[in-house]
């Protein structure tokens, strides 16, 4: 008996609409009040720029595994700029916005050279629909944008 409500006691936690999945960023990930900083970075290391757009607390479970994806795809290849849902599209360049306008929901990722150009977006739905392409298309993107700036 005893079994069966701590079982049972664990399964409604999990199901709780108060559950999180909080997402960690990478200490190196800059936030937008030092996006001048940022892109000084991926200038001076010669590294693309790739803006995620994302809730890092958010309390969905699959939006949360593709934050995280994202970020492994991204590794330590690009320099990170964190865009709050709340607020975070309204302080990037306009090719960055522009791209962020693809897809319905988020997580999205934006690569962009150091200069802002040749914004690709990646998004919730193309990562769900196959994640190992997904995965493989920013990798390639990342590749082709650190060339561009070598």
């Amino acid at each position: 008996m005893k079994l069966l409500i701590t079982l049972l006691s664990v399964c409604l936690l999990a199901a709780s609409p108060h559950s999180r999945a909080d997402v960690r960023l990478p200490k190196s990930a800059f936030t937008t009040d030092r996006m001048e900083e940022a892109l000084k970075a991926a200038q001076e290391q010669k590294k693309p720029v790739a803006y995620l757009y994302t809730n890092t607390a958010t309390t969905c479970p699959l939006a949360a595994g593709v934050t995280e994806g994202f970020l492994e795809a991204v590794g330590k290849r690009c320099v990170l700029v964190y865009l709050p849902v709340k607020g975070g599209k309204s302080l990037v360049a306009a090719p960055v916005k522009e791209a962020l306008k693809k897809g319905k929901f988020y997580p999205k990722l934006v690569l962009t050279a150091s200069d802002g150009s040749g914004a690709q977006c990646f998004t919730y739905e193309a990562y769900q629909a196959d994640s190992k392409k997904a995965a493989r298309e920013i990798k390639r993107q990342i590749i082709a944008l650190a060339k561009k700036q070598s």
